[in-house]
């Protein structure tokens, strides 16, 4: 296994704390965003989140599972077999 790309892990971080901090119930401040064509999605989102928590923790953990078993790009194996 390899270390994976860093916006893979920052996204799978992000996906994890999101889950495990609605799984815990702590409140959660999140300012009113209005789109124009959707409206106020403040009301919906938090309850979402809520009630998907563990989806969001696991998503994280498939999310690093993938980053970590895709294959490096032909840069950084040639890079390998130059030190090896």
């Amino acid at each position: 296994m390899r270390a994976p790309n860093i916006l893979i892990f920052l996204l799978a971080f992000i996906l994890a704390f999101v889950g495990v901090w609605e799984h815990l119930g702590a409140p959660v401040r999140i300012p009113d965003v209005s789109l124009p064509l959707i409206g106020s999605i403040k009301e919906q989102l938090l309850p979402f989140l809520a009630a998907h928590s563990f989806w969001l923790v696991f998503a994280a953990w498939v999310l690093m599972t993938i980053g970590v078993l895709l294959p490096k790009p032909a840069r950084q194996r040639a890079a390998a077999l130059a030190h090896a």
